[in-house]
């Protein structure tokens, strides 16, 4: 970042631009040069009004024209921040989650009020994701997401029960906390996860818990997530409300192979090893080798 760099450039008192168009386009001129980064916090609104000699009502409409245009985005009592616009929004293939992505990255706001954190026993999709026998003990973690005060997503986890104390005992249970940053911190980092995304409508029971009218059209998204040594720990499911919530995918070009990262892929030599390590195409594969159960 190189405040000095944006401070040398001047406003033209005779051009007919407005002066807040002018200052909108210093700033971008100084983005688009890299003397901002993304993440890098803009000068306060005093600091633009000495420099520039301009009323604070000008700056304010330079930022608001700024945020409007997606080069930045506002944070009440913390300033302007530089986003992304191309990469706004929840992105599938990373191994950030939807907290971590909107917070770190975009600087909003993002509350989390949990309904039920339990041991429990889990079977079906749940089960064969984990790799656990129907019936088995896991950890459940339901939870309510608000962005910017709009409740944004609505997500079950299932994680391995040895798990329980590592959630309990930390921020998860807190309004600001990220399961996927306590989960890391404690060496259970995202190694490789197979999401997928499903156009769905809201259930009677889903509408009430979004807010929004039953038969509303949501997003579902459901995930697995596996560690270095390929065991999974955390399945998921999020109803996502497509309002509040821009979900991002990308895909890009590996080689001569395109790898589209909602599903995450490996290289065909690891391919080959999957018998000795229980992948199959980079997914973990059932402990039950005869089972035609499909995670969606």
């Amino acid at each position: 970042m190189n405040q000095n760099a944006l401070m040398m450039r001047d406003i033209d008192r005779v051009s007919p631009e407005p002066f807040y168009l002018q200052l909108s386009s210093i700033v971008e001129e100084a983005i688009d040069k890299g003397e901002y980064s993304v993440g890098d916090r803009l000068p306060a609104e005093s600091e633009f009004c000495r420099r520039f000699d301009l009323a604070r009502s000008t700056v304010r409409e330079t930022l608001r024209t700024l945020e409007s245009k997606g080069r930045i985005k506002m944070v009440p009592r913390r300033g302007a921040f530089v986003i992304d616009p191309g990469q706004s929004g929840w992105v599938l293939q990373v191994a950030a989650g939807f907290f971590e992505g909107e917070v770190d990255y975009n600087q909003r706001k993002v509350e989390t009020q949990v309904l039920e954190a339990k041991l429990t026993t889990f079977a079906g999709a749940a089960a064969d994701a984990l790799h656990l026998s129907n019936g088995e003990k896991g950890f459940l973690l339901r939870r309510v997401r608000r962005l910017d005060n709009r409740v944004a997503l609505y997500s079950v986890n299932y994680l391995l029960s040895e798990l329980e104390n590592v959630i309990l005992g930390s921020s998860v249970m807190e309004p600001q906390g990220s399961l996927n940053r306590v989960l890391r911190q404690s060496g259970y980092g995202i190694f490789g996860a197979h999401r997928s995304v499903e156009a769905v409508y809201a259930s009677p029971e889903i509408a009430a818990i979004l807010e929004v009218p039953p038969g509303s059209p949501l997003l579902l998204v459901t995930s697995v997530s596996w560690g270095k040594d390929r065991r999974p720990f955390d399945y998921y499911t999020s109803w996502v409300r497509t309002d509040v919530v821009k979900v991002t995918v990308e895909a890009g070009a590996v080689g001569n192979m395109v790898q589209e990262t909602m599903a995450v892929t490996r290289s065909e030599q690891r391919s080959k090893k999957a018998g000795k390590s229980g992948l199959v195409s980079g997914k973990p594969r059932s402990k039950k080798s005869n089972s035609k159960r499909k995670i969606s």
